[in-house]
């Protein structure tokens, strides 16, 4: 039994050691066991085993590696070929990875981020699942709850730095003081905000972003209770915010959030909310609770009771289910490509295999066994494999360098992403697994190749078997390469159908910024003062057609918002229907500048101010919303949260404000009576921007000193950021697709040279019976369309049942369009051809004397 035992643990020695060795060690074990107390003896033998096995495998390891090396030094074609389509796929798979890692997989920067929760509204009715905050709703929630240990609230503002220099705008966050206890996080240097500086008579005081505070104040921690003048109020800086609060707001500085409640009301929602669940309560039990505080608050103030409380994850905050579906299908794009790869490397070394049948066959006879074989050319696969993964995690690096460099703004949720351990560890497995995946099969069919039926061939031509294996690899390959060409199709198609989308405005010579008035300088009345004379001066500037100013220009970074809007009117819709309107702050020659049509009535003029009717201007889909064709001059229009009806005296074409693939109804105010803190300020332009800019910056620095212009970019620039996502997921698809197509090909014509390399005799022999020219071609083409035409079917197939998953990410196209699957399908059989007409070419120039000549 004991005997029996130490039989199974020599068995942790190499092969090879125990041919040489075991007979030896199991006598010597014999003896021991007769004279020595057993304890003592297993002791002694378990701490040799221990120091020697290793050694031993580590020392077969290492042989087997320099074997390889020499096998490499004989072909280095061959290696360089395989190595580098290892390192590619490795390389490509790994940035992908990195960017999945970053968005989807690694914990957000956030102490326990699982228990911390958006507190949003929602309204069944007005079809708004998840929308911003009232300020006065906040307000109730946190004197009610319960379920969690605090609330936060978020706003957005932008801020200016003047008194030192030229002044600079940044975007900033009122942020409630709770916010940062609430993430889980600490300042750099410095301190945070305290209970009671969000009040409205509190010292001014701001925080910084590490980033700004490194690169706009060069990380001096000195600026720590120095004043800064901050929208024209002497402001303490008293702390710099870790780069995680940016993630959570996208802004560079900070201020104390203060309401004032008597100032604020029920309906205008303006903050994103935030808490952390105490320890111990779940979702759904806090969720149960704000649906109670919810119907309270609406029983005691009726304007809000249709409106309810969403508690929504944190991940589900910042990963949309869009974003998530085009990161995992980049990824498994990717893997496809990767998984050719490796199909082709297999197919290479299944054709090398046949060459070395003789060399292996020697060994064989020499005594090698099957399992040291079969481990050799696993090491030699491995090696490849290996010294391909580790270029290929170096073009990772140099990979995710670029993203960070070249990625638009706001496609993906984090400021950048890094290589950290577990995308390392990704790199690592995947070089082992796409080590195994494309040697296992070379190396067993190798290791178990007829001894003496290769023998037998020496002085001539040694002949395959039949190529199952090779064959179903090539068709592999071709139905992954059609399933990434269906997908690339679709997301080419929608991003054509991105760029034709009517957008309802000329963004051509068309140059844009921001301006920010400090409220403490430039109240309402002398803001829209303000505003008046820097329009007037920039239309004095030489090449200014028109100037306007928004609230939000289309796709661009200024404040807009959606609100439910009513009519007390006769409507298309059942009386007191509310629907969801963007709305939007403008100047009168604002249409013009921005290409806008107006369908009917009129534009705003100076004299629509405060003191006059109250009118507006609505786009042509609100007014087939609310009255269909009839026509809506003199009718009113009210936004719920206000008692103020406004009388539309204009309608407008209707424009794609925020996203390509949808269309809002859309109502303007007038800017002669009402403004938002920033303004987008749009000038038409006739000819080239610069010199218009740079005049158009000293006609505002004249007129105040302290006013910096900010996003100051072509209109053409917001439009073309809007579709940045789906252009990224064309691009890389594309990109995967084909490096695919030529994978592809590359398989198919090297199973088919294989082919006609290994039939030559045959074909020869059939050419001597009379077999025509023509008939060899279409011998040796049938061969290897019946291949492709397999692959491209299975694909096919493939790209019907997985079709749904790219439905939210197609915008324009059926995901089961009948003109991409039949152009991709012709495409693929095209190639196919193409790479079997090569080998076909040359087996009907065989010569059959030649042929015949080796038997």
């Amino acid at each position: 039994m004991f005997e029996r035992l130490y039989r199974r643990l020599l068995r942790a020695y190499p092969a090879e050691f125990r041919e040489e060795y075991e007979a030896e060690m199991l006598q010597t074990y014999r003896d021991r066991a007769t004279d020595e107390p057993a304890p003592h003896l297993w002791a002694d033998l378990a701490l040799d085993l221990i120091r020697t096995a290793p050694k031993e495998q580590f020392a077969v390891l290492l042989n087997d590696i320099r074997y390889a090396f020499r096998m490499m030094r004989k072909a280095p074609l061959f290696a360089s070929s395989v190595i580098l389509t290892v390192a590619l796929g490795i390389g490509a798979t790994t940035a992908i990875f990195t960017v999945v890692n970053a968005v989807i997989l690694r914990p957000l920067p956030f102490k326990d981020p699982d228990r911390l929760i958006q507190v949003a509204e929602k309204n069944d009715k007005l079809h708004l699942p998840n929308f911003t905050a009232s300020v006065l709703n906040y307000l109730s929630w946190k004197e009610q709850q319960r379920s969690f240990e605090e609330l936060g609230a978020i706003g957005n503002a932008s801020e200016v730095f003047s008194g030192r220099g030229e002044p600079e705008q940044f975007n900033g966050s009122p942020i409630s003081p709770s916010v940062m206890r609430i993430l889980g996080l600490k300042p750099i240097v410095g301190r945070e905000f305290q209970d009671g500086e969000d009040k409205p008579n509190a010292a001014h005081v701001v925080m910084l972003d590490e980033g700004v505070w490194r690169s706009r104040f060069g990380g001096d921690a000195s600026i720590i209770g120095q004043t800064r003048n901050v929208n024209g109020v002497p402001t303490e800086i008293i702390g710099v915010a870790p780069a995680a609060l940016k993630v959570m707001t996208n802004s560079d500085v900070f201020v104390p959030l203060t309401i004032d409640p008597g100032r604020e009301f029920r309906l205008n929602h303006v903050i994103l909310v935030i808490g952390r669940l105490k320890p111990g309560v779940t979702r759904q039990q806090a969720q149960a609770e704000m649906d109670a505080i919810s119907r309270g608050v609406g029983q005691q103030y009726p304007e809000v009771k249709d409106w309810g409380i969403s508690l929504v994850t944190f991940y589900d905050t910042f990963v949309t289910p869009q974003l998530q579906t085009a990161l995992l299908v980049l990824l498994a794009s990717v893997g496809f490509v990767l998984l050719i790869a490796c199909a082709n490397i297999a197919n290479l070394l299944l054709a090398r295999a046949v060459a070395r049948q003789r060399e292996i066959a020697v060994r064989t006879a020499m005594g090698a066994s099957r399992s040291r074989l079969l481990r050799q050319m696993l090491a030699e696969s491995m090696t490849f494999a290996v010294i391909g993964g580790g270029i290929g995690t170096a073009l990772a690096f140099a990979a995710v360098r670029a993203i960070n460099v070249g990625l638009p703004p706001n496609v993906l949720p984090i400021p950048q992403v890094t290589i950290d351990g577990t995308v390392l560890a990704f790199a690592g497995l995947a070089t082992i697994g796409t080590g195994v995946l494309f040697g296992v099969i070379p190396a067993y069919r190798l290791a178990n190749a007829d001894l003496n039926e290769t023998l037998k061939s020496v002085g001539r031509a040694v002949s395959g078997s039949r190529p199952v294996v090779r064959n179903t690899l090539a068709a592999a390959e071709l139905a992954l390469a059609t399933l990434l060409l269906i997908g690339a199709g679709l997301l080419v198609q929608t991003l054509l159908q991105l760029e034709r989308v009517h957008l309802g405005f000329d963004p051509h010579n068309v140059v844009t910024f921001q301006l920010s008035p400090p409220q403490s300088r430039y109240d309402t009345p002398k803001a829209v003062a303000l505003y008046r004379r820097v329009l007037d001066t920039i239309r004095e500037v030489p090449g200014v057609k028109s100037a306007g100013i928004s609230s939000a220009i289309p796709f661009g970074a200024g404040a807009y918002t959606r609100t439910p809007t009513t009519t007390d009117n006769p409507t298309a819709v059942p009386p007191g229907t509310a629907i969801p309107i963007d709305w939007r702050i403008v100047s009168p020659d604002y249409f013009k500048t921005m290409g806008m049509t107006l369908i009917r009535g009129r534009l705003f003029t100076d004299n629509d101010g405060p003191t006059a009717q109250q009118v507006m201007i609505v786009s042509h889909e609100t007014a087939m919303r609310f009255w269909g064709s009839d026509d809506v001059i003199g009718r009113t229009i009210r936004p719920v949260a206000r008692t103020t009806q406004y009388t539309i005296v204009g309608v407008v074409s209707d424009v794609r404000h925020t996203n390509l693939n949808q269309e809002f109804p859309a109502m303007y105010y007038p800017s002669a009576g009402r403004l938002w803190p920033s303004m987008d300020v749009a000038v038409r332009v006739d000819g080239a921007a610069d010199a218009v800019l740079t005049a158009i910056r000293q006609k505002i620095h004249d007129i105040d000193p302290e006013l910096p212009l900010a996003n100051v970019r072509p209109m053409e620039e917001w439009v073309a950021a809007s579709a940045a996502q789906p252009r990224l997921n064309a691009l890389l698809i594309a990109l995967f697709a084909g490096v695919a197509l030529l994978l592809s090909a590359l398989g198919i014509y090297g199973v088919i040279a294989y082919s006609v390399s290994q039939r030559t005799r045959e074909l020869g022999l059939r050419m001597a019976l009379g077999a025509q020219r023509s008939e060899v071609v279409g011998l040796v083409v049938r061969e290897g369309m019946t291949v492709g035409s397999v692959g491209v079917a299975i694909g096919v197939v493939l790209a019907l049942a997985l079709s749904r998953v790219l439905s939210s990410i197609v915008f324009g196209v059926d995901v089961r369009d009948p003109k991409t699957f039949v152009s991709v399908t012709l495409t693929l059989i095209a190639v196919a051809l193409m790479a079997c007409a090569l080998p076909a070419r040359r087996a009907s120039r065989v010569d059959p004397m030649v042929a015949l000549r080796e038997e």
